[in-house]
């Protein structure tokens, strides 16, 4: 989305006309899946938290991203192992979405442990820290998608 920004003089003549870009979604990795952190504010994070939004039909969701108790057994699953391209290592993950006045959404998703991209299948979503200014969070685009 974009806001156009119009610049008039005394005249009412146009002296600079620009759109601006306006950002709909972010995302950022708080702490990373092998190492704990304290926030200056006390808060301890113990293994993988993300943070990520999205403004959605004018409501602003905020989520987090983490491994819950149970996702924290399991091992990395490693895909591609018998191929020639190289393996990527996957963990489950969990998001929760909230927004004021709405229910909170759960989902689950899994992690490249290499890119930190998240993948949500079911709503065909990405969560991509690493995506231009200050993240990504939204529609999965693939330049491989099959038609």
């Amino acid at each position: 989305m974009a806001e156009r920004w119009v610049k008039v003089n005394d005249d009412n003549v146009i002296v600079e006309d620009k759109e601006k870009h306006v950002k709909k979604s972010g995302c950022r990795i708080i702490c990373e899946s092998d190492e704990s952190m304290t926030t200056k504010n006390g808060k301890t994070f113990e293994g993988l938290f993300m943070s990520v939004w999205k403004i959605h039909d004018g409501v602003y969701w905020k989520g987090k991203i983490f491994r819950n108790k149970d996702q924290k057994k399991n091992k990395p699953t490693v895909s591609n192992q018998n191929n020639d391209k190289k393996s990527k290592q996957w963990i489950g993950v969990t998001l929760v979405m909230s927004a004021p006045m709405h229910n909170d959404i759960v989902q689950t998703g899994v992690l490249d442990l290499e890119t930190y991209k998240v993948y949500f299948k079911n709503w065909n979503m990405i969560a991509n820290p690493k995506g231009g200014e200050g993240g990504y969070f939204g529609k999965h685009i693939s330049k491989k998608y099959d038609k």
